[in-house]
């Protein structure tokens, strides 16, 4: 007798339950729950589960399967073409095998069963397995009652997150009145909306309304709403009938209006009128609560502008509901009042101050001027004595500007402003004829946009400063009409200028100082919002060419095709491809370029830039010319004149300055035998020697003299010194005065050059005995003293006996300084005698 193990009866069990649970599956899923063939079956608990859980799953061969038929029979299984690890058979003499997926993580799933043969895994069976997540409750849920005829009650609602699984939605209403009435409306999957139609809700009646989500996990309902569905009533736009303003009522229009026909039952709406004026784009409301509305309503809006059209709309609601859309509007136009306010005006004054002038008059009006009627015109006007202004009319124009010739005299000049109710009181400004005051400096214009420009300035130092006028207009644009200005006031430094600005266009901006005595000299900018590159680029002329160089021009872009602030770039090149670039200033219109090569093939193009970009011109090709002869005649001319000009200059110089250039290089040595103080005598030698005094007499009446002495070192000892003074030489003391041997031969000397001194006589020599010792100035020439012999006679050596000016010390000549030389040591001092003599008559 057989028996069985725990283990068998085990698993004999969970056969059992797979079985059963196939069956079930086929009982009430038999599409999706299992996806058999003729080999296998593939059995999962559930097609659908939650994104990220396991997922189990049992394969069942049957026994007809030829693929299990005699052989060790291998199942493998796969996910999306995944090969999961091969799970262990359940039962393996019933032929079942499990696996498990421990987290499913993809959206949807195909779970297959393969089984092993000798040359592939063939699958024999799989199931479909989806994966999301619970739905979530729908938000904002919102229903608004149609009143046109058919009324129905439209409901909307937000889903939440997507669950990743088809969900479908449930709309729940209850009426709640003496009976309950609940309705509900089941919707196709990804619709969020439902229009509830009329006999299914009730008026002036609580409802509660609410939205149920689900799918194949569950399902979440969102908040209910509460809600009566006349309180959300969308009405239709409503009727604006008339718009008029009565006479008496300055500044007031009344509007007359009525529901449309389908609703004009309802009682206790609310009606909104919206005014504006005809070039504004602000509306203004009022809310007014109407309770019978069956008889058209009128309603009165006060504190309007004088004479201007208004245009009327109207909207309605039941409160607390929302609002209508907005009727058809209609004009209407309060009555007329003579205009108030002042002005804003702008006066240019042209022409010399001795004569007539031209003048332009501007104005715009202010934030206080009310024109209070829709045709308004403008008298400009001459201020003369009173009683003669009105007849000296200047101008008379609807427009903001006028033109007119200001006579020689003329102090102010006068504006007014009428309409058909009037004539405004004349506003008066003077003309200023001084316009050359001190102007603003460091004026700049930056872009602030498409259509912005913000214009900056320094304000000038100068006293009496009222302001500034900053006036602006398109430079494609001459006409006055297109001329915009502002004031500005003398605390500010800057102004946007908004009005009238469009992007690529260039404009004219100035800004003027207004002082109490004239006008400031203005200063002008010009400026884009917005650039782009130039729409084309100028073409370059060849004008002047030569062999290293070329003159090139080109003309103005066009101001309608610039596009912007414009600067300009020429690129050359040679047959070798060396390229070059040379920027130019915007003003420029000719370059030369130079250091060419001469006979040479270059091509060149010109950039025209902006901030916003590029564009190139056509390239002009040109070849430089040879090297010719009179090229070279100019240029060897002019290096020529170039060298001779220094020369001729420094010796037009030498010349005239010769003499003090001979001082400067070549000292003269004084020749005291060629002056006259060679020729002094004492009384006994004139008496002797009276045959020459005729020769005296003509000698030269020049009293100063100039002689040299060498530079003795002075001796050690007092005595030495007094013996060699003039006069006071002893017997015997000869041998002791110092020896002075020059070299004028050549012999050798420690010294290259001989010093001396220079002696200088105060007064003529008839007065020698009674005036001051005489001068020995240090000579600062190193030239040596006639050292190739005497160049004049020695008439000293011939009367030597007579010759007493100096103190004699054996045969030598001794200075004052107690240094003794010999008298063949100065040839030239050896042709002077002196003399004792008397004073010449």
């Amino acid at each position: 007798m057989l028996t069985s193990s725990p283990c068998e009866v085990v698993t004999m069990a969970s056969l059992l339950t797979k079985v059963i649970g196939i069956m079930l599956a086929f009982v009430f899923d038999p599409e999706n729950a299992v996806r058999s063939s003729p080999c296998a079956q593939v059995w999962v608990p559930a097609n659908t589960v939650h994104l990220g859980s396991s997922v189990s799953a049992t394969c069942i061969l049957s026994d007809d399967c030829p693929l299990a038929q005699g052989q060790d029979v291998q199942v493998a299984w796969r996910l999306n073409g995944r090969h999961l690890p091969a799970g262990r058979p359940a039962n393996q003499s019933a032929r079942s095998y499990d696996v498990v997926v421990p987290s499913f993580t993809d959206a949807w799933g195909d779970l297959t069963c393969c089984v092993h043969t000798e040359t592939e895994c063939q699958e024999v069976a799989g199931v479909k397995v989806q994966a999301g997540y619970l739905p979530s409750p729908p938000r904002n849920l919102s229903c608004v009652t149609n009143l046109t005829r058919p009324c129905t009650l439209t409901c909307e609602w937000t889903p939440g997150p997507d669950s990743l699984l088809p969900t479908a939605y449930t709309l729940h209403t209850e009426i709640r009145h003496s009976r309950t009435e609940r309705k509900t409306y089941t919707l196709p999957e990804g619709v969020h909306a439902y229009t509830i139609p009329r006999v299914d809700f009730a008026f002036f009646c609580e409802m509660r309304i609410s939205v149920t989500a689900t799918n194949a996990l569950g399902q979440a309902s969102s908040e209910p709403l509460l809600l009566d569905p006349m309180e959300n009533a969308q009405f239709d736009p409503p009727e604006v009938l008339q718009v008029w303003a009565e006479p008496q009522r300055e500044g007031c229009l009344k509007i007359r209006w009525k529901l449309s026909d389908d609703q004009a039952w309802v009682v206790n709406v609310a009606v909104d009128i919206s005014l504006k004026a005809g070039d504004s784009q602000l509306w203004t409301s009022a809310t007014k609560r109407v309770q019978d509305p069956l008889v058209p309503e009128m309603v009165e809006r006060c504190r309007l502008l004088h004479g201007t059209e208004y245009h009327a709309q109207a909207r309605v609601s039941y409160p607390p509901g929302p609002w209508s859309a907005w009727s058809k509007p209609l004009a209407g136009t309060t009555p007329e009042k003579v205009p108030t306010g002042r002005l804003a005006t702008w006066l240019k004054v042209f022409g010399e101050q001795s004569g007539a002038q031209s003048a332009l008059l501007f104005w715009k009006p202010s934030d206080q001027f009310r024109a209070n009627g829709r045709n308004v015109s403008y008298h400009v006007l001459l201020k003369w004595p009173p009683g003669r202004w009105r007849h000296d009319v200047l101008c008379d124009t609807p427009h903001g500007h006028c033109a007119f010739s200001l006579p020689q005299g003329a102090t102010r000049v006068c504006i007014t402003a009428s309409n058909s109710a009037g004539e405004s009181v004349p506003m008066c400004l003077p003309v200023y004829r001084h316009t050359g005051l001190e102007p603003v400096s460091g004026l700049s214009a930056s872009p602030t946009g498409d259509n912005g420009l913000l214009v900056s300035w320094v304000a000038p130092s100068s006293s009496g400063l009222l302001g500034f006028t900053v006036e602006w207009s398109p430079l494609l644009e001459t006409n006055p009409v297109f001329l915009s200005f502002d004031v500005a006031a003398k605390s500010e430094s800057s102004f946007l200028i908004t009005d009238l600005i469009e992007p690529y266009r260039p404009y004219k901006i100035s800004v003027y100082s207004r002082y109490d005595e004239g006008i400031g000299a203005p200063r002008t900018v010009e400026a884009y919002t917005l650039e782009k590159a130039p729409s084309e680029a100028p073409e370059l002329q060849a004008m002047v060419m030569r062999h290293t160089s070329v003159e090139l021009t080109w003309n103005d872009i066009p101001l309608e095709q610039r596009n912007g602030i414009v600067s300009y770039t020429i690129h050359y090149w040679n047959e070798e491809e060396q390229k070059e670039a040379v920027s130019i200033k915007p003003t420029n219109r000719k370059l030369i370029l130079k250091d060419l090569k001469p006979l040479s093939m270059y091509k060149v193009l010109i950039q025209a830039s902006t901030n916003g970009g590029s564009c190139n011109g056509t390239i002009l090709t040109f070849k430089t010319e040879e090297t010719d002869f009179w090229d070279i005649t100019m240029s060897a001319f002019l290096i020529g004149t170039l060298l001779l000009l220094p020369i001729s200059t420094t010796s037009v110089i030498c010349f005239k300055k010769r003499k003090r250039l001979k001082m400067r290089l070549w000292p003269v040595v004084p020749d005291p035998a060629n002056s006259s103080i060679r020729d002094w005598k004492d009384a006994g030698t004139l008496q002797k020697d009276s045959h020459r005094k005729q020769d005296i007499h003509e000698a030269s009446p020049v009293n100063l003299s100039w002689f040299n002495l060498l530079d003795i070192p002075d001796k050690d000892d007092s005595e030495a010194e007094e013996s060699c003074q003039p006069g006071g030489v002893k017997a015997g003391d000869a041998d002791h005065c110092p020896e002075v041997h020059p070299s004028p031969g050549g012999d050798p000397s420690p010294r290259d050059s001989v010093p001396y001194v220079t002696v200088v006589f105060s007064s003529p020599y008839r007065s020698q005995a009674q005036s001051p010792p005489q001068a020995y100035l240090r000579s600062e020439s190193t030239q040596p003293l006639l050292g190739d012999g005497p160049s004049s006679p020695t008439p000293s050596q011939e009367d030597g006996a007579e010759s007493g000016s100096f103190s004699e010390c054996g045969g030598e000549l001794c200075t004052h300084k107690g240094g003794c030389v010999s008298w063949g040591d100065f040839p030239m001092l050896g042709a002077l005698e002196t003399h004792n003599a008397d004073p010449l008559d």
